[in-house]
């Protein structure tokens, strides 16, 4: 397979600047409810383009950055925006429940894994992955029962959730899978997953016609 990994970052990066860019001008628009996102989305988009510089200036590990930026505070931060847009008293509280597992998470790999900073986890990387699944679901399952599933096209927490969901999920394959499938399909395939679900981002940034929050 002909595909520059390398190339494939560069795009990746370019893409994740133009959504925080629509993100910046659009800030009115998108409204405060959308806030905890765009700081998580802001904060992996910026570790990611900091690391790819970072390590190939010094050719050091990046683990800690993506342990502790990545795994822990912006899986935090995406937690915590679902459960501020929900309202529905018994799935808000199912949310608090997520937000305690998400803790405990972190808790239970510092006392089961070695050198946790220093090693990026992919089992941490899988409970995260499936606790905000779970927080999307409410969050549809929400939607799809409120008077928003109306104007569906225009409510920026849906194009959200599905590019959340179409990345997540379609990541979870190739890195259970990572050992076994070569270092350019494995880069193609994030790199694909990337590129669909920040153009949902772009086009739900652009379609978003909210003003305020609920």
């Amino acid at each position: 397979m002909n595909w520059n990994i390398e190339t494939g970052k560069q795009i990746s990066m370019i893409l994740s600047i133009i959504v925080i860019f629509l993100m910046v001008i659009k800030y009115r628009k998108t409204g405060k409810e959308n806030l905890f996102f765009i700081i998580g989305y802001l904060l992996f988009s910026l570790i990611d383009i900091f690391c790819y510089f970072y390590y190939d200036l010094t050719n050091l590990p990046t683990d800690i950055f993506y342990v502790i930026g990545f795994l822990m505070i912006v899986f935090f931060l995406y937690l915590f925006y679902y459960y501020q847009l929900l309202y529905v008293p018994l799935l808000k509280k199912i949310q608090v429940i997520i937000l305690v597992l998400f803790v405990l998470n972190i808790a239970v790999m510092f006392s089961t894994e070695d050198d946790l900073l220093h090693h990026f986890s992919f089992n941490m990387l899988y409970v995260d992955i499936l606790l905000l699944l779970f927080s999307i679901i409410l969050f549809l399952y929400q939607t799809f029962n409120s008077d928003k599933i109306l104007d569906i096209k225009s409510y920026l927490p849906f194009w959200i959730s599905v590019a959340l969901l179409i990345f997540f999920i379609g990541s979870i394959p190739i890195l259970f899978f990572r050992a076994t499938v070569s270092e350019t399909i494995y880069f193609f395939i994030l790199f694909m997953l990337n590129l669909i679900s920040n153009g949902i981002l772009i086009l739900g940034l652009i379609w978003n016609k909210q003003e305020k929050m609920r």
